[in-house]
């Protein structure tokens, strides 16, 4: 028996070697995602997972799709064990399990996709590695990013940002991508077990890629109006003490000394949060900040909390100094509310998650208009979700993302999220101005480019010139109905020639 023979009988389906590779692969995901950037991993590993998803029944693709799904979703996301142990005093027993126990429900939405599609569409092994599997990818994905408020972290779309597959995000978005990675994959697959030529796989491929490398160099919208100068600052407020009765003062006073120090800006935009208390408790603070960029004819965005002195509820928001102001729309499940927290009361007592019982706003909101121009705001996570972005436009002609990672120390997370930002960014051809406290703040242009970039946990002021845009790319146009209605069609070809015998 030759080595190949002997390693793909080891990696048979139902057997304990086989389940341990597709968690292990799964687990090793986030290494092909930043800071670690292995952008490539994302390949064999998906192979691995199609070739045992090929082999098995109908419950063995429910396990290894499961298992694969757990372990990326548990390492990509085990930063939330700071937020809940260091800053929410969780014992550390208690938060690893619930972390395990979020990764072990998201990962059911890709398989029970995935046992669907092989118990409904038996259709023959090269039609399911190239077209049933990236659509059930696809559907699952799309899926857990809606179904409860959703959960769109860690998708296989943003290893690609800086390779030629991110020249789809304009066209058909960051899950299409990830269908298209699977796609790859399966082709590598079908190779190696003679299902198909290399030639034709090849050629397939480099076509694919090709066209990715060609779109990547649209310029699918357009510059309007005069370039406005934008100053963000990054406050580096270190999260254990910003909440301090001590740091309230010095933190007000340092951030109006650095934006009085930079008026000369268009636009001065703060991070979330950045005022340590609710808006009707600094009402003296707001009004003198008010006036001097009216002096200075000079817009600024502030991070704060806005409560609701009747229902006495809530809302973590920006605010424009001159007039306006935006209520987070989507809230962080385990961060800024906790699911199912009427059912799970016996455990509150251990679960002390700071500003964890937030109010979500309206989704019909007026966009604030700064230096001229009606800008799309996200609050830290609602810029994971394409279509919370998607929403403002494209009236808006700049995006601003206002962020708060410090809760989540020098972890993994804020270089995620800046991925994130910048597939944003790509998706509808806008500039994307990014304020954090503590790190990564930065510039991305409409390509998803990174322009001008801050040093994490250092407080600096970033400044640079943006360009206004107009226009749409087809992705804001269509969102994702184009390629789900497009990826169902192909399916229910595949499955219906398989059926009918052809």
């Amino acid at each position: 028996m030759s080595l190949n023979s002997m390693l793909l009988s080891v990696l048979q389906t139902h057997r304990w070697p086989a389940m341990v590779s597709s968690l292990l692969a799964g687990a090793s995901m986030t290494l092909a995602y930043e800071p670690f950037g292995l952008s490539l991993l994302v390949f064999p590993l998906f192979a691995l997972l199609l070739y045992h998803w090929l082999r098995s029944d109908g419950r063995g693709v429910f396990i290894h799709v499961w298992l694969f799904t757990t372990g990326a979703v548990f390492t990509g996301n085990s930063w939330i064990l700071i937020i809940m142990y260091y800053h929410g005093g969780s014992p550390a027993v208690l938060a690893v399990t619930i972390i395990v126990l979020l990764a072990m429900f998201l990962a059911l939405f890709h398989a029970i996709i995935a046992y669907l599609f092989s118990r409904f569409c038996t259709s023959g092994e090269l039609s399911r590695l190239l077209v049933v599997f990236p659509v059930a990818w696809l559907l699952a994905e799309w899926l857990r990013g809606y179904i409860w408020t959703g959960y769109a972290w860690v998708q296989p779309g943003y290893t690609q940002l800086d390779l030629p597959l991110s020249g789809y995000a304009p066209v058909v978005g960051t899950h299409a991508i990830g269908a298209l990675i699977v796609f790859t994959s399966g082709a590598v697959v079908a190779v190696l077990l003679k299902k198909l030529s290399w030639q034709k796989a090849l050629l397939a491929v480099a076509l694919m890629w090709t066209v990715g490398f060609g779109l990547k160099q649209v310029s699918w919208t357009q510059p309007t109006g005069e370039a406005v100068e934008v100053a963000l600052i990054q406050g580096n407020i270190p999260q254990e003490l910003k909440w301090k009765r001590h740091m309230h003062r010095p933190t007000l006073q340092m951030y109006q000394e650095l934006t009085l120090e930079n008026s000369d800006a268009d636009l001065v935009v703060w991070p979330e949060t950045a005022i340590p208390d609710y808006k009707h408790r600094v009402p003296a603070y707001l009004v003198n900040m008010r006036e001097a960029m009216e002096k200075s004819d000079t817009d600024l965005l502030m991070g704060l909390f806005i409560r609701n002195l009747d229902s006495g509820r809530y809302y973590n928001s920006v605010i424009s100094a001159r007039g306006g102001e935006y209520l987070k729309r989507h809230l962080v499940p385990l961060g800024e509310y906790v699911p199912f927290r009427s059912l799970i009361g016996f455990i509150n007592r251990w679960i002390n998650i700071p500003m964890s019982d937030i109010d979500s706003g309206p989704d019909d909101q007026p966009l604030i208009q700064v230096a001229g121009q009606p800008v799309g705001i996200s609050i830290c996570f609602e810029d994971a979700f394409s279509r919370d972005v998607r929403r403002d436009l494209p009236e808006a002609t700049l995006l601003v993302n206002m962020s708060n990672d410090a809760w989540f120390d020098g972890s993994h997370q804020s270089r995620q999220h800046h991925a994130i930002a910048r597939m944003r960014a790509l998706e509808t051809g806008r500039y994307l101005m990014r304020a954090t406290n503590t790190g990564i703040s930065s510039v991305i242009g409409p390509r998803g480019e990174v322009l001008e970039i801050a040093t994490p946990f250092e407080r600096e002021v970033l400044r640079a010139g943006v360009l206004p845009m107009s226009g749409q790319t087809p992705y804001v146009f269509w969102g994702d109905a184009f390629i789900l209605v497009m990826a169902l069609v192909l399916v229910g070809v595949a499955c219906y020639r398989s059926r009918s015998g052809q």
